[in-house]
């Protein structure tokens, strides 16, 4: 037999195999999943925001129970998989307590510094099936609040409240269509409401994320929808209490969900989730001039594109990290300039704590958070927890990139 050719003939039946065995295990963990997330059934108002997604895949609808008109519901193709397995795996060290409630019900987290005790710092994350909770660094639930359908969740320091500087945390509730609005109490690291009133979205609402201009000072709210649309709105103190006002419509051509600001650099990135990622200008003057960043289908970023969060470097470098949800994956481009790309990831099984897939929110902080992530953490939701209902994973973020 030619040497060569039968190097060449094993490199290419090895690399089959290794496609072949991701994709079984993919399968035969996402089943498994399916049958340990089968939680109790959600009640009528409920079924926007929480259809378990086998059910959702069977009709032909998304995790949120629309109809088909919008993206699909997200496939590991083969493409897919042959990108995935020859892709960097990293592993998750902590993960938290499973969300309350069964079925597709976790989505996105949130990192908030605790500025006395950075190791007393929380994640704040979504449970999209009945409201928010916040967990310690280890995991551990310190509090859930059924406050509703909190899809997505973001929070910014530096908010004036009532004379006092806090940090303030806003989420999407789809229950009733409002921006739900928060301050963190310092002293027992909970959530405590303090929107003025029911504010209510011109659009039906989605997912969110936040944004703080170091030109003005001013804090800001981004809302998106299953039809494009997305609302930007003035965050401002009411007699102590947060409350808001519209100032910016955008629109795009399909389904957006995950989005993130650059408060630094005055950028505002969307998912159009089957299409790819988009830059616009942060400030409510910048119109609608858009750029894309990256597109599906160019064997880096398979739809659904999901969660987006920036990873803050020094002089305006660092990170854009996205959630690619089609292939398990993650992918890494950079900060600055034209968003070049940097690298795709896994999330893979470690010790004692499973892999991820199928990942919805995404956050990430490049600040010491104290011995167990002195470099800063990658957090993300795992669609399919081996432990029960779905939950978050924690990354060290050295694990991943160097800042």
């Amino acid at each position: 037999m030619n040497s060569s050719l039968g190097s060449k003939s094993i490199k290419g039946l090895a690399s089959t195999l290794v496609v072949a065995i991701l994709a079984s295990a993919l399968t035969m963990r996402a089943a498994s999943a399916q049958l340990v997330n089968s939680g109790a059934p959600a009640d009528k108002s409920d079924d926007q925001a929480g259809k378990k997604k086998d059910k959702a895949k069977k009709k032909g609808k998304s995790k949120s129970g629309a109809e088909s008109a919008e993206a699909p519901a997200p496939v590991v193709t083969p493409a897919a998989l042959a990108a995935a397995a020859s892709l960097e795996t990293v592993t998750a060290t902590v993960e938290t307590d499973p969300v309350p409630n069964g079925g597709d019900a976790a989505d996105d987290p949130a990192i908030w510094v605790n500025p006395a005790d950075p190791a007393q710092s929380t994640i704040i994350g979504t449970d999209k099936r009945g409201g928010l909770a916040v967990y310690d660094l280890s995991g551990k639930q310190i509090q859930y609040l059924p406050d509703g359908q909190m899809d997505n969740v973001d929070l910014r320091d530096g908010f004036k409240l009532g004379g006092r500087i806090v940090t303030i945390v806003a989420a999407s509730n789809r229950k009733d269509n409002s921006i739900a609005v928060y301050k963190i109490n310092p002293k027992t690291r909970t959530l405590e409401n303090v929107a003025a009133r029911k504010i209510k979205h011109g659009v039906i609402v989605y997912g969110m994320c936040m944004y703080r201009s170091v030109k003005t000072g001013k804090f800001y709210y981004f809302g998106t929808s299953k039809s494009g649309a997305v609302e930007q709105w003035e965050l401002f103190d009411s007699n102590g209490k947060v409350d808001a006002k519209k100032v910016r419509n955008i629109k795009l051509g399909s389904v957006v969900e995950g989005c993130v600001a650059d408060d630094e650099l005055g950028h505002f990135y969307v998912s159009e989730e089957a299409v790819g990622i988009w830059k616009f200008g942060a400030e409510p003057e910048a119109g609608s001039g858009r750029t894309q960043v990256a597109k599906v289908g160019d064997g880096r970023l398979f739809a659904h594109v999901e969660g987006l969060a920036i990873a803050y470097g020094e002089d305006g470098a660092g990170y854009l990290m996205v959630s690619s949800q089609g292939s398990h994956s993650y992918v890494v481009y950079r900060r600055e300039g034209n968003n070049e790309f940097v690298k795709n990831f896994r999330v893979g099984n470690g010790e004692g704590v499973d892999g991820c897939e199928e990942t919805d929110g995404i956050d990430v902080t490049t600040m010491n958070l104290g011995p167990a992530f002195p470099h800063g953490v990658f957090v993300v939701q795992d669609g399919f927890n081996d432990k029960g209902n779905q939950n978050f994973k924690l990354v060290p973020l050295q694990a991943i990139v160097e800042l």
